[in-house]
């Protein structure tokens, strides 16, 4: 018999402003919105244990499946206030990325926001990386970073890899390897420090059975499907896990406390959000060959694209400089025609019903022919051996 005067309490949900930087030269690597909005549907399935394929544990963890109750929310305030979508994009060539301090310069405050960078390559060979909260060298690098085909399940990423950030973001809220604190499985038989995760090597690959997964200790079948190991048929994280990425969100180191609190929630526009917003122009440039080039020739063409973030882009106009010729002054990509050498400038305004906004930027037009100022002469008649 229950009095109908208790209440029943629900555990709470820790809800984490995002914000994607996605950092491309005009490639495959600048993703759509629509492929970030299905990498964030992914994880809050996966922290809210709602993906179907939990069917698929084995029963030796049917009963340890755990759920993180995190929700993640793109951003709908940057942190000046300004409206955003939760998605910045810039045309930067870090995107072939060299782990390297210097490349954050994008990132928005960790006490505030989730920051995750997309980018081309990472030099380390790695699909992508972050620090466990406090180990970060800087708090710009308190950030996840990870290759464009794995994030999400559509455009250039797939269901194979799309649980690639959910086990990043596994390490941010303070997960490390199910077997311990390398990089390394397969290697020696370890442990993380969760109760309810078995000591393990870990697994680079699926095991064709549970059988092929007792390895450390003779019949104790190993998490093999946990989102922190490397076995590309994860499912699942444990009870313990959840509990211990719930204290990560309680605690005060690398500020991880701040991120559901009530007053980050409003000042990133998350609760309630925003709404909609106006775009912020941006731009590249396609020869046919090479992305970005701002140097050619007098009378020579380049192919500009609308790159503008932010918000939907509903109507644009391109102008230029020194005579320069627009094939579609509204369109994307349109080509643009210079027949007159030196410094010429292009702009692109970017507009909806919210706003508009503008970038410009400079082309270097040189002379499409060499000029011969005095005569010169040689003989190639001597002494000199044949």
């Amino acid at each position: 018999y229950k009095n109908p005067e208790q209440k029943m309490t629900a555990a709470p949900i820790y809800t984490i402003p995002v914000v994607f930087h996605v950092l491309h030269m005009g490639g495959s690597e600048n993703i759509s919105d629509a492929q970030i909005l299905d990498a964030v549907n992914i994880l809050n399935r996966d922290y809210q244990k709602l993906n179907s394929d939990t069917s698929l544990v084995v029963t030796q963890f049917k009963n340890l499946i755990g759920d993180a109750r995190v929700e993640f929310r793109l951003a709908t305030k940057d942190p000046s206030g300004n409206c955003t979508n939760g998605i910045t994009r810039h045309i930067d060539p870090n995107t072939n990325w060299t782990s390297t301090l210097s490349h954050y310069i994008y990132s928005w405050p960790r006490n505030m926001y989730m920051n995750i960078y997309v980018v081309k390559t990472i030099a380390s060979g790695a699909a992508g990386y972050t620090y466990l909260p406090g180990t970060s060298p800087s708090l710009a690098s308190d950030a996840i970073v990870i290759l464009h085909d794995y994030v999400g399940s559509i455009g250039t990423g797939n269901a194979g890899t799309s649980r690639a950030l959910t086990h990043e973001v596994g390490h941010w809220l303070n997960l490390p390897h199910v077997w311990g604190g390398t990089n390394n499985p397969g290697v020696a038989c370890g442990d993380e420090g969760v109760s309810d995760t078995p000591i393990t090597k870990g697994f680079s690959s699926c095991p064709s059975s549970t059988t092929a997964a007792m390895i450390c200790n003779p019949g104790i079948v190993e998490n093999y499907q946990n989102y922190m190991d490397y076995s590309y048929c994860s499912r699942m994280f444990t009870t313990g896990q959840a509990t211990r990425m719930n204290n990560a969100l309680l605690s005060a180191t690398a500020q991880r406390n701040n991120l559901s609190s009530s007053g980050n929630l409003t000042a990133t526009g998350v609760n309630p959000t925003f709404g909609p917003c106006a775009p912020i122009a941006d731009f590249y440039t396609y020869s046919g060959v090479t992305y970005n080039l701002y140097t050619i020739c007098a009378g020579q063409s380049l192919s500009f694209v609308d790159a503008s973030y932010n918000a939907a882009v509903t109507s644009r106009t391109w102008s230029s400089t020194g005579g320069a010729t627009i094939s579609n002054v509204n369109g994307s990509p349109t080509t643009i025609t210079f027949p007159n050498p030196g410094v010429q400038t292009v702009t692109l305004v970017s507009s909806n019903a919210q706003g508009s906004s503008t970038k410009t930027k400079t082309v270097n037009v040189l002379p499409n022919a060499a000029f011969i100022t005095n005569s010169y002469q040689e003989s190639f008649e001597g002494t000199g051996l044949p």
